[in-house]
């Protein structure tokens, strides 16, 4: 395996690509990370790493290959997980990688199989020269990211670093900052009855308007909050439930949210947030019940952190600037940074991952390894 050359390195990704890895959580057809992983763990044990398999569910691992250094020193976590999202609105092969141009086609090509692709030929790269470093590089694939990231939140709980590079498709720039959500429900009460019986029916749909109004006020207030690299906390309705048929009064109606977060927004800040509007409404006679299901946690770190100054100035010596910036969604560096892990998301160009015609621009993959591989040599120099 020649490290760092292009040719190595798309045959990586598209060996990584013709593997079906689609999470079984959310498209319960596939097998899901079992055969990526064993292919992932045979690559590194072939390099000559220390391997092992974290069991995270049955048939589900990460894995883990550790490379030690001349000496002790400081330890770097490269992070990309294995699983995709499903492959029912795919307008190209899904598992038969495609060259058109400058692009990889196919599922998970760019979210995030490029990004493990370059972490494996960067470590190759290191073991087959014996490049002098200190410390440790770690090389985690995980599972589960695209469902409830069950993956990292067991890697956090076994292996500790000084810093960790989350392989994302983010138009290589350097993600200091990103958003979490919370999911909640908000079930109205209403009271069955005949379709003609007004005076007892209650219409629970019709009182959900009165709950879209509140939540429409809390919307309009926190755009009037800025996050220097995250822009402004957002909800928006998801989805909308209710009624039995066209002549009966309905009993309830539910109402699903997503609200987007901004560091140091909390779960129990969220929880307040819906309880004022519950309480405000049972104040106008609208019994409204609320509960959150689930919680993921913003976190960001300073632009300031080794690792970032690390991955800039490795990106500087090959003529290219990364621009520190935030992103909405939640990637798999909040765990890290919440376990004490300081954790830049970097990766290469491509489209966001979840699309029908799922791409990566092979030169950024190219540019994403040897940019890494410049970052590694500084951050454990």
């Amino acid at each position: 395996m020649p490290g760092l050359q292009k040719e190595s390195i798309i045959d990586l990704l598209k060996g990584l690509v013709a593997i079906d890895s689609v999470n079984p959580s959310l498209s319960p057809a596939h097998a899901g990370e079992g055969e990526i992983a064993k292919h992932v763990a045979d690559v590194l044990l072939e390099m000559g790493l220390q391997v092992d398999m974290q069991e995270v569910a049955r048939e589900r691992s990460n894995v883990i290959g550790r490379l030690k250094g001349k000496r002790p020193g400081r330890r770097l976590l490269m992070v990309a997980h294995m699983d995709t999202v499903g492959i029912d609105s795919m307008t190209v092969p899904p598992f038969d990688p495609v060259i058109i141009g400058n692009r990889l086609y196919g599922r998970g090509a760019s979210d995030t199989k490029a990004g493990l692709a370059a972490a494996i030929a960067v470590t190759e790269e290191l073991k087959r020269k014996k490049t002098t470093f200190n410390g440790e590089l770690i090389i985690a694939a995980t599972v589960d990211e695209e469902f409830e990231a069950a993956g990292i939140e067991a890697l956090v709980k076994e292996v500790g670093a000084d810093a960790a590079i989350v392989l994302e498709p983010v138009g290589m720039m350097a993600i200091i900052a990103h958003k979490g959500f919370a999911w909640m429900e908000f079930e109205v009460i209403g009271l069955a009855a005949h379709g003609s019986d007004s005076k007892k029916g209650i219409d629970a749909i019709m009182r959900t308007g009165r709950l879209l109004d509140e939540l429409d006020s809390v919307s309009k207030r926190l755009s009037k909050t800025v996050h220097p690299v995250l822009g402004s906390p957002s909800l928006h309705a998801s989805q909308i439930t209710g009624g039995e048929g066209w002549s009966t009064y309905p009993a309830s109606c539910t109402l699903r949210v997503e609200r987007r977060t901004l560091p140091g927004e909390t779960k129990k800040s969220i929880e307040r947030e819906s309880q004022v509007i519950v309480d405000k409404l049972a104040n106008l006679g609208i019994e409204v019940r609320t509960k959150m299901h689930f919680f993921r946690t913003a976190t960001e770190i300073s632009s300031k952190e080794r690792i970032v100054k690390s991955l800039r100035s490795s990106a500087d010596g090959l003529g290219m600037e990364l621009p520190v910036t935030g992103m909405a969604a939640w990637p798999e560096a909040g765990p890290l940074n919440l376990a004490g892990i300081p954790s830049v998301v970097f990766g290469p160009k491509g489209c966001t991952g979840h699309e029908a015609d799922e791409y990566v621009e092979i030169d950024s993959v190219v540019q994403c390894a040897h940019i890494l591989h410049g970052t590694v040599l500084d951050f454990l120099k």
